[in-house]
């Protein structure tokens, strides 16, 4: 499930990078370095963590993670919503830009790709909510499994923190691509438009 949000985000990115428009471009970048950080978190979570463990990939098995884990489901929720593209999260950002230069270009194609998001946050939310709740967990998951170790938790953690940091305060992302993007959007102009 993971695996198909991750496609779902690339093509947004995608469709906003050939908007070809200085928020499409940039939009699209910072949401491709945005989805790095949370789906590399979620597959950390899903992979080295779930699986690492219980070595079964079916969503039915997992229900009630949160009686047994709760560090863990916390920081699986924080990323959850990273993918799903809330507010004060880098994803928002990237998809705000990357659809906004797409609606600047082709306004019904931006209400079309929209609708990928609404959809995203959806699957993404359920496959939460079966996982950390869904029900009581199992006595095999009770006796085996252990919340997140140390090593697990703070590789966990800078995903969360540059994932929402850069969310509050995009600035730094924002400003080092500006000047690249308009120079690409604009040195490509042909000579009797440039004067």
């Amino acid at each position: 499930m993971i695996a198909y949000s991750s496609v779902s985000h690339a093509a947004v990115y995608l469709i906003g990078v050939f908007s070809n428009t200085i928020q499409g471009i940039e939009g699209g970048i910072t949401l491709g370095l945005a989805h790095g950080f949370v789906s590399s978190g979620l597959f950390i979570c899903v992979g080295g963590v779930l699986y690492d463990r219980s070595a079964t990939r079916l969503i039915s098995f997992y229900r009630g993670m949160a009686q047994i884990m709760p560090l863990f489901s916390i920081l699986f929720f924080i990323l959850s919503l990273g993918n799903c593209g809330v507010p004060l999260t880098l994803n928002f950002i990237g998809e705000f830009m990357s659809l906004y230069g797409v609606f600047e270009r082709l306004p019904l194609l931006g209400v079309f790709a929209s609708s990928s998001i609404v959809f995203s946050a959806a699957y993404t939310i359920y496959m939460f909510n079966r996982i950390a709740f869904g029900g009581t967990f199992s006595q095999y998951f009770e006796a085996n499994i252990k919340d997140v170790n140390k090593r697990e938790f703070f590789i966990l953690l800078t995903l969360v923190l540059f994932t929402v940091i850069l969310g509050i305060y995009p600035a730094p992302v924002l400003d080092g691509l500006h000047y690249s993007v308009s120079t690409l959007i604009y040195s490509n102009l042909p000579l009797s438009l440039t004067v």
